[in-house]
């Protein structure tokens, strides 16, 4: 399944060869069953653009303005998994969250969100870890956020 949204932004950052106002445009996909962030600095002055391109790991940390970027324009998405119905896939679920780039105290966290309020990040960030985890038998529902605790990167 391939996701595209493009989704732009202007933080007001200086351009590193003229220091007028550059614009920041980041989008996000999905390709092959990874998130891929493309990132794109431009600036109208002096023509400069820079681009980056990163398919991060769930848990890894990413640069901060990105994010920012991405939550501003598309908000979050919550996914949840009933403890009950997935009682018997719990040891199942901890390994998808390592295969993810957890540590052991990460996958404890995760999962006592994933099971409680839900887990939240962008919605390409959230339909990957759903269809990592549904492959492994876990029972998850996903849904728009309002709000932005618990979000796991």
């Amino acid at each position: 399944m391939n996701m595209v949204m493009v989704i732009c932004g202007d933080p007001g950052g200086p351009c590193p060869m003229c220091g007028a106002a550059a614009a920041f445009h980041v989008a996000e996909a999905i390709e092959a069953g990874r998130v891929v962030w493309t990132t794109t600095s431009r600036c109208t002055h002096c023509n400069y653009v820079s681009q980056d391109r990163a398919s991060p790991a769930l848990f890894d940390r990413v640069a901060a303005i990105t994010r920012r970027t991405l939550l501003a324009r598309v908000g979050l998405t919550r996914l949840r998994a009933d403890p009950g119905e997935n009682r018997d896939r719990r040891r199942r679920t901890l390994t998808v969250f390592r295969r993810q780039g957890a540590t052991i105290a990460e996958v404890a966290d995760a999962y006592a969100a994933l099971t409680g309020p839900g887990l939240t990040g962008t919605p390409a960030e959230m339909t990957v870890l759903a269809e990592h985890l549904t492959a492994e038998g876990v029972q998850v529902t996903l849904e728009h956020s309002s709000d932005d605790h618990a979000e796991i990167a």
